[in-house]
């Protein structure tokens, strides 16, 4: 087993080992049955002399073929004992919290109204000190905030850490609607854990709506464009080897000057077959601006809506032609991992795969027919950003980007597609059940296709 990685399918704690111990329990009963058949008939009675022994052994085989066969199901009874309990348990203590969330934001909120006045006054005195400070003392000031911030930068990838932002991004509607005054017990049932009303999403549509109010529209129509195409030509494509692993296909992701690549294969029975890869977000990118894949569109995403990025793999997939029909798989890194989850899962194509690296798609559920593969780092601070994982089926695989004594720079280091990289060829020599059966569940492409990378600019609403 490949050491720091975590395997484990769905939400909840890997309970693979258990599955794995069942599978060698069942074969090992399995392997007895066949030496049992395998032993020739004994003679019975008073000439059975020389043969008592072997119908001993025989019983003796029979019987560890027996217990061994029962085990087996019950460690598998077990298992599914244990992750029926771990969900009734996570969906209880989200419960609790979220009503513990509203009842302290109330009291904080009812808090503030008395402190308000004070905090005011305060702050109008600090502002006017501050606008009395000589320049070099502002710089000073403004050095030592930065150096402050720099030193809170590690923070940001311990895995404790970013467990406790997960939760308080998951529990953040809640502690609002406690402000406004909605009782406790109303808002834990209408959250995630109870009618699912609201979430992390409905937090995250409120945001749209407020940048929206702003000019800074994450819902925007796009244009795509074939990379290399002009007026005379329809654009490049170039031969392309099927992808052969997972950091094979996740070394394909492409940047996001050209968002999305589509390769075309043909499968062995004639029928078509399309890999997908889409880029992460453009750090660069001012948002609501020509670039989709911006922070604008990121938070749409986490919203459940219609992403201008989302419209520019859909329009990139009708430009190639690609069917209900057509076998695909979605790969994505960053933001692509969440476009990719939500495409996969929209009921528009045909699924065949999804793998997904250092995606904020927690909240987005995963419930279709096909192998889903969800990498993330422990230290990752993005994936942490869409709360509590839902609903899922995929093999959802965990590791640590960053080594203990490492020195890194950056702000995400965890995030680095290079470091994912590394985690996914991790992956691919891990000994997980689950996770080697859902790779070999991927579809096996048996001849080179052809690839075609795609731009993408966003239109701005006009003005009113």
């Amino acid at each position: 087993m490949t050491r720091g990685l975590a395997v484990g399918v769905g939400a909840g704690v890997a309970i693979d080992e258990l599955d794995r111990v069942s599978r060698a329990l069942q074969s090992a009963a399995e392997h007895c049955h066949e030496v049992v058949v395998r032993i020739p008939p004994l003679r019975t009675g008073a000439s059975r002399g020389r043969d008592a022994d072997l119908w001993e052994i025989e019983g003796a085989i029979v019987r560890s073929r027996d217990q061994l066969s029962e085990l087996s199901r019950a460690l598998r009874t077990a298992a599914s004992l244990y992750e029926s309990t771990e969900r009734a348990a996570a969906r209880s203590i989200e419960l609790i919290a979220s009503q513990c969330a509203a009842a302290a934001a109330l009291v904080v909120s009812r808090l503030g109204l008395l402190v308000l006045p004070g905090l005011v006054v305060a702050a109008s005195r600090v502002t006017a000190v501050a606008s009395l400070m000589p320049e070099h003392a502002r710089e000073l000031v403004s050095d030592h905030l930065e150096a402050a911030l720099a030193a809170l930068l590690p923070a940001l990838r311990e895995p404790a850490v970013l467990e406790a932002i997960r939760v308080a991004l998951t529990l953040a509607d809640d502690a609002v609607l406690g402000t406004v005054g909605v009782p406790p017990g109303v808002v834990a049932a209408l959250g995630e854990a109870g009618l699912d009303v609201t979430g992390i999403d409905s937090s995250a549509l409120a945001v749209v709506g407020l940048a929206a109010l702003a000019g800074v529209n994450g819902v925007d129509p796009v244009r795509v464009d074939r990379a290399g195409s002009d007026l005379r030509r329809g654009g490049e494509t170039r031969p392309v080897a099927p992808p052969d692993s997972l950091a094979d296909r996740v070394g394909r992701v492409p940047d996001a000057a050209t968002p999305v690549t589509i390769e075309r294969y043909t499968l062995a029975d004639g029928s078509d077959h399309v890999e997908v890869y889409i880029a992460g977000t453009d750090a660069h990118a001012p948002m609501g601006g020509e670039q989709p894949w911006d922070m604008a569109s990121n938070i749409a995403l986490i919203a459940g809506s219609e992403a201008s990025s989302v419209q520019a793999v859909r329009a990139a997939l009708a430009a190639e032609g690609v069917t209900s029909a057509t076998s695909i798989v979605f790969t994505g890194y960053s933001q692509g991992g969440a476009i990719a989850t939500m495409l996969a899962e929209s009921g528009d194509y045909r699924t065949t795969g999804l793998v997904t690296v250092g995606a904020p798609s927690g909240a987005l559920p995963v419930r279709g027919d096909y192998p889903a593969i969800v990498i993330e780092h422990r230290d990752d601070l993005v994936p942490v950003l869409s709360g509590i994982r839902r609903e899922t089926t995929a093999v959802v695989v965990r590791g640590d980007a960053v080594t203990p004594g490492e020195h890194v720079e950056g702000a995400l280091p965890a995030h680095d597609l290079a470091r994912y990289l590394r985690t996914a060829a991790q992956a691919d020599a891990h000994d997980s059940v689950a996770l080697r059966a859902a790779i070999d569940a991927l579809p096996q492409v048996p001849q080179s296709g052809t690839a075609s990378a795609y731009t993408a600019t966003r239109i701005p609403s006009s003005p009113s």
